[in-house]
């Protein structure tokens, strides 16, 4: 039996052909930079072909502010951690951070004396709620674009105008919408885009981005090292991608994650962002029929993520998900999801949610096996 999968805000599934097809033809190339050799030069061109359609597709103003990493966590790690603060420095973030901010924020709490202001609910939608927050020390806005957990939207376009109005810089979590919703980061004056290749834009699982669009701040490495050039001088050069790229690239996560933006452009992000919208309408359509279920409602409508969490009074969500997954071949996840803050403002932390996300490859036939099967589940166990 194939796998109904409802896990796309985790990661894609199934990756596209051209995708596996890419990783596995980058295997067996060299290592870019490090050789005057075919392999190595092929490579090279690997790298420098993804930086630029990256580039393009994000709106990034040039394909040398493309910085490759290992997931959408360490690009945020690379600009918290890499920032020239100052003790007593202020941030402004949402209040539906993901851990890979919030944990991180935590950190410069703790070690730099940096402090933080979390804007709650549906605060973090309004621009007057922005800059009521702003200080004398506030140097960074930070925003997560979509919630992993209730589906959010939050506008960067506003946290970017704030940001530029009042000479501040903005990190944006592009998480949960690379691939599905429009993100522009001259037009939005986004400073800081950090992306996960795996996740809309249909990439293997490994390779992520920093994009940058601010010239004024030389960020700090988190790792030290080679990087193919400038190799006579004892320090990091200042030169970017070099400068926060040391050691060997994932040249085939890159070339896998190349494939699946090409991937989302040949489909069109607009006709896939349709199409996870009716599959996520049509599901809350027919979830209302069932009384037991209760779902956390976005702050922001109706435009939002194809991300649902709900909960049914009477089961632990952990319990369905293992049913769901042993009996039904159906993936979803339960928990909280890395995001404790979005799940705070339910009032149920603690025990978190039954997460269904859509996906490109999502159908009819499976939301509507999806309903039947909860349907059945609930029946049983509380009938």
């Amino acid at each position: 039996m194939s796998i109904i999968y409802f896990d796309h805000a985790a990661t894609s599934y199934p990756k596209p052909k051209g995708v596996i097809e890419a990783v596995g033809q980058a295997v067996n190339l060299g290592n870019p930079g490090r050789g005057g050799h075919f392999l190595s030069k092929e490579a090279s061109r690997v790298v420098t072909d993804a930086r630029d359609e990256i580039a393009s597709f994000f709106g990034c103003e040039s394909a040398k502010s493309v910085i490759f990493t290992k997931s959408a966590t360490e690009a945020v790690n690379l600009v918290l951690k890499g920032y020239p603060w100052q003790t007593g420095d202020h941030i402004i973030a949402s209040g539906f951070e993901h851990n890979a901010v919030y944990r991180t924020l935590h950190f410069l709490e703790k070690t730099l004396g940096i402090s933080v202001t979390y804007l709650q609910g549906d605060e973090a939608l309004h621009k007057e709620n922005i800059i009521s927050n702003i200080k004398e020390n506030t140097r960074l806005l930070v925003c997560t674009h979509g919630s992993n957990v209730d589906g959010t939207l939050l506008p960067a376009d506003i946290w970017g105008g704030v940001s530029k109005e009042y000479k501040l810089k903005l990190l944006v979590d592009a998480a949960q919408t690379a691939g599905v919703h429009p993100i522009h980061m001259a037009d939005d004056h986004i400073d800081y885009l950090a992306v996960p290749g795996h996740k809309g834009l249909l990439g293997p699982q490994g390779i992520g981005m920093l994009l940058i669009n601010n010239k004024e701040t030389l960020l700090s490495p988190l790792i030290y090292g080679g990087t193919g050039t400038f190799s006579e001088l004892p320090d990091q050069p200042e030169e970017l991608p070099y400068r926060l790229e040391s050691g060997t690239l994932n040249v085939s996560g890159i070339a896998g994650v190349h494939a699946g933006v090409k991937e989302v452009i040949d489909r069109g992000l607009k006709n896939i962002q349709k199409h996870e919208e009716e599959m996520l309408f049509d599901f809350l359509k027919q979830i209302e029929s069932i009384p037991e279920v209760s779902i956390t409602k976005p702050a922001s409508f109706p435009d939002r993520l194809p991300v649902i969490s709900l909960r049914v009074e009477g089961l632990d969500v952990h319990e369905i998900a293992v049913i769901l997954d042993e009996h039904y071949n159906i993936a979803v996840r339960a928990g909280l999801h890395c995001a404790p803050l979005a799940h705070s403002r339910t009032g149920r932390n603690n025990e978190g949610a039954l997460r269904i996300s859509f996906g490109y490859t999502t159908t009819k036939d499976e939301v509507n096996t999806l309903i039947r099967a909860l349907k059945e589940i609930i029946n049983g166990l509380l009938g």
